[in-house]
């Protein structure tokens, strides 16, 4: 299976490490992380309170009790927010209509997108983090051994989670070249700027081991 992807963008790099898949989750909640909240939602809630009601989102305070938005004096808080927000499954989540999770400390994961244009960009560092898949379903299929059409069946059927049961490991890895499948290199861009940093760190090493003149 090869498919495009959407990554983090520059102020949000998908940090690269392994680790092993272990879950679909169909149509999923989103747990909105902290510095989405603060960054993007709070400005908008101060002004409007209730939007995250009427957008298909729920507020829960610390205790795990869920209150609604507008209920909730927005400009009494800055950095520290002592609410969780989830968006609830629909077409209109963030996460699509699945995630394929391999949990690790960086809260990365693949999923599904309703942002579908983004797949026709080349340039596709766009996200705030995590891999958003452009055959969402055709990953699923492959991690749980079985048919699109079975995902589809899946779907149909609400929320629900299938662990996957073989041992599937996952490298999240950047690389700027890459051999096709008749070994031809090719290159890409370098959204990161990782090369001119690693060039940066090998022409300072030269420059120590070299000799003074």
């Amino acid at each position: 299976l090869k498919t495009r992807v959407v990554v983090g963008r520059t102020t949000n790099q998908t940090s690269f490490f392994y680790d092993q898949i272990k879950q679909v989750d169909f149509h999923p909640y989103w747990g909105v992380p902290q510095s989405i909240i603060v960054n993007e939602m709070l400005p908008r809630l101060r002004n409007d309170p209730g939007y995250l009601d009427r957008s298909g989102y729920e507020v829960t305070d610390s205790r795990g009790k869920r209150i609604p938005s507008s209920a909730v004096n927005w400009g009494a808080y800055g950095a520290n927010i002592p609410y969780s927000v989830r968006q609830q499954p629909s077409e209109a989540n963030a996460l699509g209509e699945l995630k394929i999770l391999f949990p690790n400390k960086h809260a990365i994961y693949m999923h599904d997108t309703p942002q579908k244009s983004f797949f026709q960009r080349d340039m596709r560092a766009l996200s705030h983090g995590c891999v958003r898949l452009q055959d969402p379903r055709g990953m699923a299929a492959a991690v749980l051994g079985t048919s699109v059409d079975y995902i589809a069946e899946k779907l149909k059927h609400g929320h629900s989670t299938e662990n996957v049961t073989r041992t599937i490991p996952v490298y999240v890895a950047y690389f700027t070249a890459w051999p096709d499948l008749s070994g031809k290199v090719e290159y890409f861009g370098d959204v990161y700027d990782r090369d001119s940093r690693l060039k940066q760190a090998l022409d300072a090493t030269e420059a120590v081991r070299s000799p003074s003149s």
